[in-house]
């Protein structure tokens, strides 16, 4: 079960599972509506039950989630609800009918001093989204012992509204607009598609604790702006590298929230691919307009 399988990675879950034969269900918000998914709110125990006992899944992977940082700041007790309470809420009903969790975090989770992190370093997050993502990997881990916690960032792909950063440089940059990038801050962009492949992988072996599952390169944003711009044939001078301070956001980001990959490569052999081979994959399954 994919819990979030309308977003980003809980498509491209959706995708690798099924391609990989096994059966797989996601849930929605949206309900019945949409198509083949499952209702689920994840705010609503009874709701959450009522899916699970449709599907009786024996893996639930927790994409889901209120992922700006920047509402999270300003509302941390709503995006909490989704983000801390809801995600715990999925991973109690998992344990109980006997289904193991995979958890998505996040680089928030690290204040960025140190600079590139491994699994075993201790997570200090210095805004309330990176907060509530430790909060939840403790409490997931917590709950069973077989959960598994995967730590992402900087997801691109295609989705159906161009939220993730990747697809909204090709927007803006299409459109003939200047855009400001932040020139400051490093971290590790990943491919949807590799992210969900390798995360199918992992789930296979029956890992569990905690993966890094990054992309291979260590890019400013204003770098990753740059390589989606040649990617696709967009007009790089238009990108305009500036501090992170400019930006007055509410949140405050780490300046490098670098991961590494050496544990999920030796568990699966594979890590993710880096950003020129994931834009090149990003490019061949352009959808049609």
């Amino acid at each position: 079960m994919v819990v979030g399988g309308t977003g980003l990675v809980g498509g491209a879950l959706v995708r690798a599972w099924r391609e990989r034969g096994a059966q797989v269900a996601a849930t929605s918000r949206r309900g019945p509506a949409a198509g083949d998914f499952l209702s689920m709110d994840m705010t609503d125990s009874d709701s959450i039950r009522r899916a699970m006992a449709a599907w009786r899944p024996d893996v639930v992977a927790v994409p889901a989630a209120d992922p700006y940082v920047d509402g999270c700041e300003r509302d941390p007790v709503n995006t909490r609800r989704v983000n801390v309470l809801g995600t715990l809420a999925v991973a109690r009903a998992g344990r109980e009918s006997g289904a193991r969790v995979i958890f998505f975090s996040s680089d928030y989770v690290f204040d960025g001093v140190q600079g590139v992190y491994t699994e075993e370093d201790i997570p200090s997050p210095i805004n309330e989204y990176g907060r509530q993502k430790a909060e939840t990997e403790r409490g997931v881990l917590a709950d069973n012992a077989r959960n598994l916690v995967i730590r992402t960032s900087g997801v691109y792909g295609w989705q159906s509204e161009p939220k993730n950063f990747a697809l909204q440089v090709r927007s803006r940059l299409s459109a003939g607009q200047e855009m400001r990038v932040a020139g400051d801050v490093r971290y590790n962009p990943t491919f949807a598609d590799d992210l969900a492949e390798i995360t199918a992988a992992l789930a296979s072996t029956g890992a569990a604790g905690i993966y890094h599952v990054v992309g291979a390169d260590r890019l400013s944003r204003a770098a990753f702006a740059a390589r989606v711009a040649r990617a696709f044939g967009l007009d790089e001078s238009l990108i305009r590298p500036v501090s992170s301070a400019e930006f007055g956001t509410i949140a405050p980001r780490p300046k490098e929230s670098s991961l590494r990959t050496d544990k999920v490569l030796a568990a699966v052999g594979a890590a993710p691919v880096g950003v020129d081979a994931g834009l090149v994959r990003m490019r061949a399954t352009m959808p049609a307009r």
